[in-house]
């Protein structure tokens, strides 16, 4: 058939759904900087290192040692969930930081979904795990 006898298709309009509205101004209170002692702290008594590249090491608090650290007097309460979302880029060879780390802004603004919300509170989640079948002994098998 040629192509100036074949009749042009009609496209069909596809149903979009509605995205969520953004709202037109964030007012959202945005976290605080950290400040030189959070960072040093974080640096001083990291127990998490993972390599970035042949000079470059990556610093954090886990945890444990963030509570360890309070329990010590040198982090209040505050300053200890404030150095859980900081990360320290060393430089070995140069003796210097290259970066700071900060995810506080993507955890609060994760958080601040509303979807995160109601995953959070859904009572599957909470629930007990459902009980595992009591195991039988079998005699026999195959002959």
């Amino acid at each position: 058939m040629p192509a100036a006898a074949r009749r042009p298709v009609a496209r069909r309009p596809v149903a979009r759904r509605p995205a969520e509205t953004a709202p037109l101004l964030d007012l959202t209170p945005r976290p605080e900087p950290a400040g030189a002692d959070l960072i040093a702290a974080v640096l001083t008594h990291a127990d998490r290192e993972s390599r970035v590249g042949p000079r470059r090491v990556r610093r954090a608090l886990s945890p444990a040692r963030a509570a360890e650290l309070v329990e010590a007097g040198r982090l209040n309460a505050d300053e200890a969930l404030r150095s859980l979302d900081l990360a320290v880029i060393w430089d070995e060879a140069e003796a210097e930081v290259v970066r700071v780390i900060d995810d506080a802004p993507l955890r609060q603004k994760a958080q601040a979904s509303r979807a995160w919300w109601e995953d959070a509170w859904e009572e599957e989640l909470w629930a007990e795990p459902a009980p595992r079948p009591a195991l039988r002994a079998v005699r026999g098998g195959r002959a």
